[in-house]
Order: C-alpha cells, then sequence, then structure tokens
C-alpha cells in the first residue's frame, strides 16, 4: 500500500487510509470473513489499523503471491 507521508505518522490518519490499509491487510491474508465480521462488530480495528501504520510507519506486504487457477 502506498501513501502519502503526510498521511502516515501524524497525529491522525485519514478513515480512506485507515480503511486501506485495513481491507489489504485482511485480503492479504485472507482472513475469514467470520473472523473480520466480529472484529468489525467490536468496533476497535480502525483504531488498531492507525496504531499498527504509526508504529511501522506505514504497511507493507514481502513476497505476496496470489495463484489463480481453473477448476477442472
Amino acid at each position: 500500500m502506498h501513501a502519502l507521508s503526510s498521511e502516515i505518522g501524524g497525529a491522525s490518519i485519514g478513515t480512506s487510509t485507515l480503511f486501506a490499509a485495513w481491507n489489504a491487510a485482511i485480503n492479504v491474508n485472507q482472513i475469514e470473513d467470520q473472523r473480520v465480521e466480529e472484529v468489525i462488530k467490536g468496533g476497535s480495528y480502525l483504531d488498531a489499523t492507525s496504531k499498527m501504520l504509526n508504529k511501522h510507519s506505514g504497511l507493507w506486504f514481502n513476497d505476496e503471491t496470489f495463484v489463480i487457477s481453473k477448476a477442472k
């Protein structure tokens, strides 16, 4: 995920950046819908996302691979 340096590391991170980081993290890690729904109901997922973005000055994924195959 790429974001402007002004969007990360400040006192607050824009909501669209938080949602983008959250979506990237759950998609790349292939988190099951049930687990995602439980966390969303709790409401603290954007706060946790913000803390991690600030702690690590961004969000990176190394060696992500997607395999698409046709079922026979």
